[in-house]
């Protein structure tokens, strides 16, 4: 119950507008300045998809485990797909995209919905985080400031009272935030064509 009231409330505190921190300070930029231009990015489209803090999440409830990708593509739609493992074993898929695009303008919310994880799939894609490795890659790469960036994705993470974040400039299919971002939108049931991947 502790874990259900705690996710009712940072939901309610996104939709209703309440201040929200959703990354760490100095963790989305080689400089703090350039952490903090793109941590209200990202948060400023977090708030239009009507998303909570994983962060908070993690400091408010020690047995919460969520995991979410913000995909932001310079010219289409934002999404996001968040997973929430409940006690039981099954989980939920929660889908937002909106109208505006990954280059700061957000839109209005356009499309939303839940898709059911039963035991064998929550498995099986708790099982794909762990093969990435997730909870040991860095926040950033080294060479993500050497080409033009046409999308970021943003996978966060939160486990046993514990918040992680990655971000990938374009990653390569082969890249493991790619491989798990896109389990999670097929799981998430967002619909998308196959060249808007990138």
């Amino acid at each position: 119950m502790k874990t259900a009231g705690a996710f009712i409330f940072l939901t309610l505190a996104a939709q209703f507008g309440f201040a929200q921190t959703y990354f760490p300070p100095a963790v989305l930029g080689k400089t703090p300045e350039i952490s903090e231009a793109v941590g209200e990015r990202y948060s400023k489209i977090l708030r239009a998809l009507h998303e909570p803090s994983l962060l908070e999440l993690a400091q408010r409830d020690p047995n919460a485990e969520a995991y979410r990708l913000l995909w932001l593509r310079e010219s289409d739609r934002p999404a996001s797909v968040r997973f929430v493992k409940k006690p039981s074993g099954t989980g939920w898929f929660y889908r937002h995209v909106l109208t505006g695009n990954g280059g700061g303008q957000t839109g209005r919310l356009t499309d939303s919905g839940m898709s059911w994880s039963w035991k064998s799939r929550t498995v099986s894609f708790l099982s794909a985080i762990e093969h990435a490795g997730f909870w040991n890659l860095p926040t950033l790469r080294s060479d993500d400031g050497s080409a033009t960036c046409l999308a970021h994705w943003i996978l966060e993470g939160v486990r046993n009272g514990q918040y992680h974040v990655v971000d990938r400039c374009s990653p390569e299919p082969a890249d493991p935030v790619r491989v798990v971002g896109m389990m999670a939108m097929k799981l998430g049931s967002l619909r998308l064509r196959k060249s808007n991947v990138y």
